[in-house]
């Protein structure tokens, strides 16, 4: 039993030190400062953090010695990092998104080099996903940053990595 507790102490301390969970970049605490700013909505942090190269092989490791069927460790292996933010809506009322809001948004992504696949609103729910390419003519997705919004908490979650080698393990 002691063993076991000290691994999992050690696993954890291993996580959090080598693996970027100290926070997450400026980037994406820039468009949650946008987002804040731009959306009629009172938003709190809930959870925010990041995953680097040395939690994601740490968890694909793991993942690896489970029975799980699925290629979820070849998966996590082709990510890089990866960061998620949790904000909870602070206001009494469900706010409403916006057209004008994710068009701020669209436009300061797309001069940061993000491009959109998915924008969407339904009455006070906004969900958005971009993609930024290691090059502006190359076909190779390698981040991936996704925006979902409802009357209750905003989330957001962008992952690095070789996204295509994802999707074709996906389809296998």
């Amino acid at each position: 039993m002691k063993n076991k507790i000290f691994l999992a102490l050690i696993t954890f301390m291993l996580i959090t030190t080598l693996s970027g969970c100290i926070g997450v970049n400026r980037s994406f605490k820039h468009v949650r400062s946008n987002l804040f700013e731009n959306l009629d909505m009172d938003y709190n942090r809930e959870i925010e953090f990041s995953i680097g190269p040395a939690g994601l092989m740490l968890a694909g490791m793991i993942v690896r010695m489970t029975d799980v069927e699925e290629p979820i460790g070849e998966i996590i292996s082709q990510i890089s990092r990866v960061q998620v933010g949790v904000y909870k809506n602070e206001y009494t009322h469900s706010g409403k998104s916006d057209f004008e809001a994710l068009k701020k948004l669209t436009d300061e992504m797309m001069e940061n080099g993000w491009r959109y696949i998915v924008r969407t609103i339904d009455g006070n729910e906004m969900a958005a996903v971009f993609i930024n390419e290691i090059e502006e003519d190359d076909e190779e997705i390698s981040q991936l940053f996704v925006i979902a919004i409802n009357g209750e908490e905003l989330v957001l979650a962008e992952i690095h990595g070789d996204l295509n080698d994802i999707v074709e393990i996906a389809l296998r």
